[in-house]
């Protein structure tokens, strides 16, 4: 395995010219040439098409709470078969050509799932459409604790935190010309 990869890098570019010789000596150099274009137009046309479509899939499964790993691996592996077939040569078109398949798409994908992790973390900014009266868990009108589960991500969020300087806002003392609170929002 040691000597696999320097092997490669040494040989695949070797392997690429021979082809070029190979095709040129059958079909001539022009047509050659045209060949390696088309397949350099076709990689970035197919990187357009599948990338945004792979793009849709991933904003998707973030949208509905679901594990975009696999859509992420995907499209990993569409963009390595674009780059295979931007790349002059006419081994790495076949190869490119091969991974954009999907059912080889998905066999390289299970190998690489059973070699490795994928640790995926969802993030974002959500807002509740619900809103909860103050009770023992809460920390005011809009707390999004767990009362306040609607979808999966609405259940892992903490109560709602509204982070002021001190410069943000002013602290005024109690008056009797003050008018009470809401009956909604709890007394300070």
């Amino acid at each position: 395995m040691r000597f696999l990869i320097p092997l490669v890098i040494l040989g695949l570019p070797l392997a690429e010219i021979a082809g070029f010789v190979a095709v040129g000596r059958e079909i001539g150099v022009a047509m050659t040439l045209l060949l390696v274009f088309a397949s350099a137009v076709a990689g970035i046309m197919l990187l357009r098409i599948q990338g945004f479509g792979v793009l849709r899939r991933v904003q998707e499964a973030a949208r509905t709470g679901n594990d975009p790993g696999l859509d992420v691996l995907g499209g990993v592996l569409i963009f390595i078969a674009a780059i295979l077939l931007i790349v002059p040569g006419f081994i790495s078109d076949l190869v490119g050509l091969l991974i954009f398949l999907p059912p080889v798409r998905r066999a390289i994908a299970a190998f690489l799932r059973r070699r490795m992790t994928i640790l995926s973390s969802a993030t974002g900014f959500y807002r509740s459409s619900r809103r909860q009266s103050p009770g023992p868990q809460s920390s005011g009108p809009q707390s999004a604790g767990p009362q306040s589960a609607g979808t999966p991500r609405e259940e892992r969020r903490g109560p709602l935190t509204i982070d002021l300087d001190e410069d943000e806002f002013s602290r005024k003392t109690k008056d009797e010309d003050d008018p009470p609170p809401p009956p909604d929002r709890p007394p300070h």
